[in-house]
């Protein structure tokens, strides 16, 4: 279950660094999708609700089986980093909330990261637990 978790968090962190470094790109295709520019704050908000659950199950998972703690502190400071960019989206500029946002993201990345490298080491199964 932890592993599935860790695929979900990681490909949607690994998502929201991809939108937020294609970003000119994603202004130029928002209306092939139907959205507008304005509507690309309420995506952040999606990236940010599937993000922090699953990082938080992953995360906890992976810290009761592994005791590495430091996997832990990464995703939290990224969670943060996340919650802030997108709170303070209006009030910041775009680039302070685009480098925000990809530092919360990679360090999300890399606590996954970690974290499944810590599976493989033990070569844990968590998929019973």
């Amino acid at each position: 279950m932890q592993k599935i978790f860790d695929t979900i968090g990681l490909t949607i962190s690994g998502t929201c660094v991809m939108h937020c470094l294609l970003a000119p790109v994603t202004v130029i295709l928002l209306p092939v999708f139907g959205l507008t520019v304005a509507q690309e704050e309420v995506l952040h908000e999606i990236f940010l609700y599937l993000i922090v659950p699953s990082a938080i199950i992953a995360i906890t998972m992976g810290c009761k089986k592994h005791k590495d703690y430091n996997v832990a502190i990464l995703a939290t400071i990224g969670i943060i980093l996340l919650v802030y960019a997108v709170v303070t989206h209006d009030s910041n500029t775009e680039q302070t909330v685009k480098l925000v946002t990809l530092v919360g993201s990679a360090l999300v990345v890399i606590s996954h990261l970690r974290n499944f490298s810590l599976c493989r080491k033990s070569d844990c199964n968590h998929d019973h637990d």
